[in-house]
């Protein structure tokens, strides 16, 4: 756009070449191009000056704008960063004159927080990009930062690039956002701990809604309270529930809650699935949960805590009743002043006074109390919570001329927050009286007691001597008793063989004067061999007999330690017994069945097994089957870790209740006799015990049989065989003892 002095200079140049001769025709078109120029100079000056008067109405606009804008705006150079313009918002966001940042750097002013995002946003600006919504922090005067969000163009302003810079303070919306976000992060935590409160408690809590009971919610507490589980308790009113046994206590609630918002510790009863009735504690306000009014209660089970409160409600009933109707005098004191809190009628009795009277005053002070140290020394120790015990006091009852002998009990208590002591007396006065008269009666008889003493000491000497002559007697009682069993035992087969050896002598001499007249008949000759067979026969059956006793009575003494002792297998040696007690089982028509078994190797006493086996069988053969035709017994072993177990068994009598708990005692026989010596399974049992170190059990049932179980070690103790198995032992007697009935007066 040309201005308005360029034209009229332009006109003085055209005028000026027409005056230098151009041509008429030349001058008339220069004039009309002059007048046209000058037209069109004119209409353009108009229109200069119009957008000239645009332009300055739009400055102002954009100045008013810049300067009013809610946002903090700045205008800075691009090359050194200094403040070209700043708009109001930039004094009053950040507390600077605006002379004081015109022509200023920004970080030297100290807007910038951080200055690098100054220096980020020109590297930005200058590589073509366009700042937007950048997060800024901006610093007031005072030191306090704003949050803002930062837009940056870059505008050419003359011939110098400028930053246009709109800040946005968003340091409230940010704030409210962290308030938000606090205020949301507090209302889970809340909720959070709502729901462990909830969940965790120790109490039973439901939330249920207030108009109709219908329960909405409950905790763990519940269910383990009442026992209903969570599916079935919502949606079920607490009524149709069986919650309250007692629904005029709910209505009652609820009246309380809504008339008050609140309700603590209203004591109700409320009812399990099982159909208990627990004592409880409720507490419960209102709350509303979209938009129903709700109700939530926390119940406690004070059922204990009642019985417990009940029992010690009893139990002072008891203690009140105790100490108003003991027959011992018995008082409280306060250990603070040793006052008295209470005095039960005994105490009234022994002292001689009211008790209203004594209430606030102590025995002390009365003047009851004989030795004032040992009154000090009482109330010392019940201080140090010891316990007084039966204490000899002396004190002076009103009323009596006499000081009373007293045993005190004491022991320290607690009532209604004071240290108290309680006390118990018992008047020994008589007693004393009584034991003093003993003790004079007592030293007078002390003489007599020594005179009959030494009477009773030759009384006792007498008595001792009895008493060896009488254990003497019984040991000779014994020794005859052995020697008459043995006796009776020997005397059949010794008097068989006695008869028989005498009649063969008889038959002898006979058959001898026939030889010796020479009328000896042939016939005669066989009848008499045919008579010496049959008494040899007998001879020898006879003293074998008397072989055997002899043999068995020997081994009653005789040691054991001459018993061989070699490793063997038990099932050879149990067979060779069967062999060789063969034509007595086939006698008795009994047999003998063994089963078999492993090969089990011992290293024991097979001499001793042997006549363990032997006597158990020939047991059985004379006790077992007496009256049947025929019975059986068989002879199982069983192999353990160590041991083995040996079981004879037999089918036959059995043997009764009585007889079955004697029948390892010696000489104990039910066929004395009979054959019998009762020393069989006496042996046995030593030779089990004893020698082979083993165990023996016997179980029987009459009619059903007898059954003997071995239980014997393998390897047979190295002493076993040392002691005298077939020892009778002598049973040990206690010897008088008067002095155990006291002394005789």
């Amino acid at each position: 756009m040309i201005s308005l002095p360029v034209a009229v200079l332009l006109a003085t140049t055209l005028f000026a070449l027409i005056g230098l001769g151009l041509s008429q025709r030349q001058r008339a078109a220069a004039r009309r191009a002059a007048a046209d120029l000058t037209t069109a100079l004119q209409t353009e000056q108009a229109r200069r000056h119009s957008a000239e008067q645009a332009l300055d109405a739009s400055l102002e606009r954009f100045s008013a704008v810049f300067r009013f804008l809610p946002d903090l705006v700045t205008l800075t150079s691009l090359d050194d960063t200094r403040l070209i313009d700043m708009n109001h918002n930039w004094s009053t966001l950040l507390g600077y004159d605006r002379e004081q940042g015109l022509g200023q750097c920004g970080r030297n002013v100290g807007m910038w927080a951080r200055p690098e995002d100054e220096t980020e946003i020109c590297d930005t600006l200058r590589a073509g990009k366009a700042v937007h919504n950048r997060l800024v922090t901006l610093r007031h005067r005072d030191g306090h930062t704003l949050e803002t969000l930062a837009r940056a163009r870059l505008l050419s302003i003359g011939k110098h690039a400028c930053i246009l810079t709109v800040f946005h303070d968003i340091s409230e919306q940010l704030r409210l956002e962290r308030a938000e976000r606090a205020a949301a992060e507090a209302q889970r935590i809340s909720e959070a701990m709502f729901s462990a409160a909830f969940h965790c408690s120790p109490d039973y809590i439901t939330i249920s809604r207030l108009s109709d009971g219908t329960i909405l919610e409950v905790n763990q507490a519940f269910i383990q309270l009442v026992g209903w589980s969570r599916e079935e308790a919502i949606g079920t009113t607490s009524l149709n529930l069986g919650l309250w046994p007692i629904p005029e206590e709910r209505a009652a609630v609820v009246e309380l809650v809504s008339q008050h918002g609140a309700l603590r510790n209203f004591p109700c009863i409320i009812g399990t699935r099982e159909g208990l009735r627990r004592h409880c504690l409720l507490n419960a306000s209102t709350v509303v949960i979209e938009g129903q009014t709700c109700l939530i209660a926390i119940v406690r089970d004070v059922s204990e805590q009642k019985a417990a409160d009940d029992a010690l409600q009893e139990s002072q009933a008891k203690f009140s009743r105790i100490f108003a109707s003991a027959p011992v005098a018995m008082s409280v004191t306060r250990l603070a002043n040793r006052t008295h809190v209470d005095a039960n009628p005994a105490w009234e009795n022994l002292f001689g006074l009211e008790r209203s009277a004594v209430l606030t005053r102590s025995t002390g002070e009365l003047g009851f109390w004989v030795d004032s140290e040992v009154y000090d020394d009482l109330y010392a120790r019940i201080a140090r919570d010891e316990i007084v015990a039966q204490r000899e006091v002396r004190i002076r009852p009103r009323g009596r001329d006499e000081i009373a002998t007293c045993l005190v009990s004491g022991c320290r208590l607690r009532i209604n927050g004071e240290d108290c002591g309680l006390w118990s007396l018992v008047d020994i006065s008589e007693l004393r009286r009584i034991q003093g008269h003993i003790e004079e009666l007592n030293e007078g008889l002390e003489q007599r007691v020594a005179e009959r003493t030494a009477e009773l000491q030759s009384t006792l000497e007498t008595l001792h001597q009895a008493r060896d002559e009488l254990v003497h007697s019984e040991k000779l009682a014994a020794l005859g008793s052995l020697v008459a069993g043995i006796a009776h035992e020997l005397n059949t087969p010794i008097g068989n063989s006695v008869t028989v050896a005498t009649t063969f002598a008889a038959r002898t001499e006979d058959m001898a004067r026939e030889f010796a007249s020479g009328g000896l008949r042939r016939s005669s000759f066989d009848a008499y061999m045919d008579n010496a067979r049959e008494a040899g026969e007998l001879l020898m059956r006879s003293l074998q007999r008397a072989q055997e006793l002899v043999r068995s009575f020997k081994q009653v003494a005789v040691d054991q330690s001459s018993e061989n002792r070699r490793p063997f297998e038990l099932g050879e040696m149990l067979h060779e017994i069967a062999v060789t007690l063969g034509p007595m089982l086939k006698g008795a028509h009994c047999t003998l069945d063994i089963a078999p078994a492993n090969a089990l190797q011992m290293d024991s006493y097979p001499g001793a097994l042997g006549q363990i086996l032997t006597n158990l069988i020939s047991n059985a053969l004379i006790h077992a089957f007496a009256g049947r035709p025929e019975g059986h017994i068989s002879v199982t072993t069983q192999a353990g870790l160590d041991n083995v177990s040996i079981r004879i068994t037999d089918n036959g009598n059995g043997i009764d209740s009585t007889s079955l708990q004697r029948i390892f005692d010696p000489f104990f026989t039910t066929r004395l006799g009979k054959g019998g010596s009762g020393l069989g399974l006496y042996i046995v049992y030593n030779l089990v015990t004893r020698t082979l170190g083993g165990q023996i059990d016997v179980q029987s049932t009459p009619g059903k049989g007898t059954r003997f179980t071995l239980v014997l070690p393998c390897t047979a103790p190295a002493d076993g065989a040392h002691e005298n198995a077939m020892a009778i032992p002598t049973p040990e007697r206690t010897p008088l003892n008067f002095e155990d009935f006291g002394p005789i007066i």
